[in-house]
């Protein structure tokens, strides 16, 4: 793991890949910054963040379309799966990796609020909260990218996944808060998540009849279920959508508050992404 590690680092600043990261990054940040506290006259940092938390929406696919997309296109995927190392360690070597850039360019921005502390009294609680939340959560988005990179060998396809991926999770609470009073509506999630999963099994099993079955069985058991209680739709869509809300648990930690089940969360919502990969690349392996 600690060789993959050193090379995805020479990657990334050998190209200008990780400096573009980092300029961009500190950029942003101190653009809110100078708008936020220093022309507001304001100590709160932590609304800094929350302001550019759509940064990742760029920042998020430029950190992770070519991890894994480029090993299978230049076919050193092969090379690398043959290599003394287990596939975990090839695939915590290039997240560390990521999330090692992401981390300087944050811990650079740590310099605003010591300026905003020389100057005034600032609330520490909610800025270090702020920051180890932030942390986590672009530390989940780049889980997510490996995910998504491992999945192509084309960047592009990597990049635009990812950028899809990261925008429903900011979003997801937004679009169906709007929606999932309406049973109508949350009949229609949960028939496109029995596509989704019965997609999982074509993606695992490669057969179109296994995965059609399973999609027909769920659609059966959904159809069934709305004719005998269709209140069991009632916010259905909203309930599984909180399953993703990673604002929300993000939001604990800019106010201060270090919620133990927030942290849990997404240190196991990055855990399953990295999970998945490793499965990605199993499959690969045998295949």
């Amino acid at each position: 793991m600690k060789a993959i590690y050193k090379r995805e680092m020479k990657m990334y600043f050998n190209s200008m890949t990780g400096y573009v990261f980092i300029a961009f990054f500190v950029l942003i940040t101190a653009i809110y910054f100078s708008m936020t506290n220093i022309l507001a006259m304001s100590p709160e940092f932590e609304y800094v963040f929350s302001s550019v938390i759509m940064m990742f929406l760029i920042l998020g696919p430029m950190l992770t379309m070519r991890l894994l997309t480029e090993e299978t296109r230049h076919k050193t995927d092969q090379l690398l799966l043959t290599a003394p190392v287990s596939i975990s360690g090839i695939v915590l070597g290039k997240y560390l990796a990521a999330v090692t850039v992401f981390m300087i360019a944050l811990l650079i921005t740590a310099i605003f609020p010591v300026i905003l502390s020389v100057y005034g009294t600032i609330a520490t609680a909610q800025i270090i909260g702020s920051y180890l939340g932030f942390f986590l959560l672009g530390s989940s988005f780049i889980a997510i990218g490996l995910w998504i990179s491992s999945l192509t060998d084309n960047q592009i396809v990597a990049a635009v996944g990812t950028f899809v991926a990261i925008f429903l999770l900011l979003m997801v609470e937004n679009i169906i808060s709007s929606a999932s009073g309406s049973e109508a509506f949350s009949l229609l999630f949960a028939v496109i998540l029995a596509g989704l999963i019965a997609l999982y099994f074509y993606n695992n099993t490669k057969s179109k009849a296994y995965s059609a079955g399973v999609f027909g069985i769920l659609a059966v058991v959904i159809a069934v279920a709305y004719v005998v209680k269709p209140v069991i739709f009632n916010g259905f869509a909203g309930k599984v959508a909180s399953m993703f809300a990673v604002l929300t648990r993000y939001n604990y930690f800019a106010m201060g508050i270090l919620d133990l089940s927030a942290l849990v969360y997404l240190v196991s919502f990055i855990a399953v992404f990295l999970y998945f990969t490793v499965r990605v690349i199993e499959k690969k392996r045998w295949s």
